[in-house]
């Protein structure tokens, strides 16, 4: 139950960055990258889009973060037959 939990999070963060880690449990590293994306959407309507340039990178990184840690949750959680692969 706890990999589906993680591999359905994963598929979330790639649309939803923040959101899937939620839904895996990981309440604070989910909150910060949630936080992080809603101040950047919150500048980038402030300034009609023009920081929008200066702060895509910041994005793309907390949506590598993201999807990035969901898929090392994925690969670390044992399951029923195999233990956990350890990196």
């Amino acid at each position: 139950m706890r990999k589906a939990l993680t591999l359905a999070g994963t598929v979330v963060n790639v649309f939803l960055p923040g959101v899937g880690t939620l839904i895996m449990g990981k309440f604070a590293s989910g909150s910060v990258q949630l936080g992080l994306l809603l101040a950047l959407w919150v500048l980038k309507t402030i300034t009609f889009g023009l920081a929008g340039w200066f702060l895509w990178p910041i994005g793309v990184a907390v949506w590598i973060w993201a999807v990035g840690g969901g898929v090392i949750t994925y690969f670390t959680l044992p399951d029923r037959h195999h233990k956990a692969l350890r990196y």
